[in-house]
């Protein structure tokens, strides 16, 4: 596994044995509202949740070979040092019964806007190629958050199904959603894509 992956403007550090310094930093982005913008009821309420979190992208990096990143500054932005940590983001399979790459990312507000995610985008997707060139890299996002669905776009992946999501899984029951893939997919995994919420 690769201690780091270096990108034009990032240091994407994979989250396989995240310190508890680290843990607080991500606790910072994942407990901000403004964070979740568009799905305020994913606010982290405690450290317990964002450890949890780090801990199932963890389980990916040793059960896959990839997971998801910290996410890092190479240079300055702003206010932001350079090292400041913007963020996680990446590819993992974190559910076994769902054997597709999950993209995403969750990036500190202040540095929205400068094309990190797409950059942490194309890092993830290389990166799956490589580890499992086999296995389908996918994406869901709300219908209401087009900066994210637009990322998923830009990283080469096209939107599959478009609909509300599971009346089963609070957190986005009723609220339409997108799902993309990177090559067609089979009715089944796409029905267990969608079952994701």
């Amino acid at each position: 596994m690769p201690a780091e992956t270096l990108t034009e403007r990032l240091i994407l550090t994979p989250l396989d044995a995240a310190s508890p310094e680290l843990v607080e930093e991500l606790f910072r982005i994942q407990s901000d509202p403004a964070t979740w913008e568009h799905l305020p009821e994913g606010v982290d309420v405690d450290l317990a949740e964002t450890q949890s979190l780090v801990d199932g992208y963890a389980r990916s990096w040793r059960e896959r070979g990839l997971g998801w990143w910290a996410v890092r500054l190479r240079s300055p932005l702003g206010q932001l040092p350079a090292g400041s940590v913007i963020g996680l983001g990446g590819v993992a399979i974190r559910q076994p019964e769902v054997p597709a790459w999950n993209l995403g990312f969750r990036l500190t507000p202040a540095s929205w806007g400068h094309g990190f995610a797409a950059e942490l985008g194309r890092a993830a997707l290389d990166a799956a190629a490589v580890a499992q060139p086999g296995v389908p890299v996918t994406g869901r996002a709300l219908t209401r958050n087009p900066a994210s669905w637009r990322t998923l776009e830009r990283a080469g992946l096209s939107l599959v199904w478009e609909g509300d999501a599971p009346a089963d899984y609070p957190l986005t029951s009723g609220v339409e959603r997108r799902v993309y893939s990177d090559r067609p997919l089979t009715p089944e995994l796409l029905d267990r894509l969608i079952a994701l919420g």
